[in-house]
């Protein structure tokens, strides 16, 4: 059953279950999945209404990429099971042989490939989120801004946990020219992440100074 498919504790029960799948990758793509389907509730909030009719094209087309988001990170959580499921297939194979050896390995390369791409997939659609919860705080309904933050937290948090997987299955890769490309994107990507973070904290750098009477 897809990830898309299951009760949220039907999910929680298969983490739990002391299985290699599903795992950290997948969590991180059902946190990011679930900070895009708030950023789709802000903008759902706000497109339509007087208040914020200057922004309404602009939340019309925000809702419609959270819910995309939302689809595609779910995938992303799916894939992830699936790239390591090959990993620990792989591994399975026979080893008597010099050739059943040479296959092995070749095909724990190939699973190992699939399972740093997965996670990096999901550190893409991450970013996406987290820049939609930044337009959703900035110029969203302002009664929903600590849905935006949350939306960008745990997209945030998708990002960061997409990271560790993309980090932990490239150590075991000997492809070089693989790892460079990776590692550009890597660092592409965590340099838009501080941008966007950044951004989004100079919105509001603390909730309790905003929002709460403190002595």
């Amino acid at each position: 059953m897809s990830t898309a498919q299951q009760k949220i504790v039907d999910f929680c029960s298969q983490l739990a279950a002391g299985t290699p799948t599903p795992g950290g990758g997948a969590a991180a793509a059902v946190s990011g999945a679930m900070g895009a389907s708030l950023v789709a509730m802000v903008a759902g909030l706000t497109a339509g209404r007087e208040k914020y009719a200057a922004v309404n094209d602009e939340m019309v087309a925000l809702q419609e990429t959270g819910n995309h988001e939302t689809v595609a990170l779910l995938r992303c959580a799916d894939a992830d099971g699936e790239a390591f499921d090959k990993v620990m297939a792989a591994f399975a194979l026979p080893k008597g042989t010099d050739e059943e050896k040479a296959a092995r390995q070749k095909a724990i390369q190939a699973g190992y490939r699939e399972a740093t791409l997965s996670p990096l997939e999901t550190m893409k659609h991450a970013i996406i989120v987290m820049r939609g919860a930044l337009a959703a705080a900035g110029r969203g309904n302002l009664n929903a801004l600590s849905d935006a933050y949350v939306g960008f937290l745990t997209a945030n948090a998708g990002f960061e946990g997409a990271l560790w997987n993309v980090a932990i299955n490239l150590g075991s890769l000997k492809d070089e020219s693989f790892k460079e490309a990776v590692l550009a994107d890597v660092s592409r990507l965590r340099a838009e992440q501080k941008d966007v973070a950044d951004a989004m904290y100079s919105l509001t750098p603390d909730p309790v100074q905003r929002f709460l009477k403190t002595k």
